[in-house]
């Protein structure tokens, strides 16, 4: 029979608490933002490209 007190035990994994879930959504949120931010910009750059062509 096998000695319990020689069996490896592997370490618990530390679950993340309510704050680090939160950081993690405000990172997630404020990374959304910026490529929406991106998106406008370029959706100008394109609208101005588009009035310059139908001008000319």
């Amino acid at each position: 029979m096998a000695n319990n007190k020689n069996i490896q035990r592997l370490p618990q994994e530390e679950e993340l608490s309510a704050e680090d879930y939160a950081i993690i959504a405000a990172a997630l949120s404020a990374l959304g933002d910026f490529f929406f931010f991106l998106s406008l910009v370029k959706g100008k750059e394109t609208t101005q490209a588009e009035k310059k062509r139908k001008t000319k």
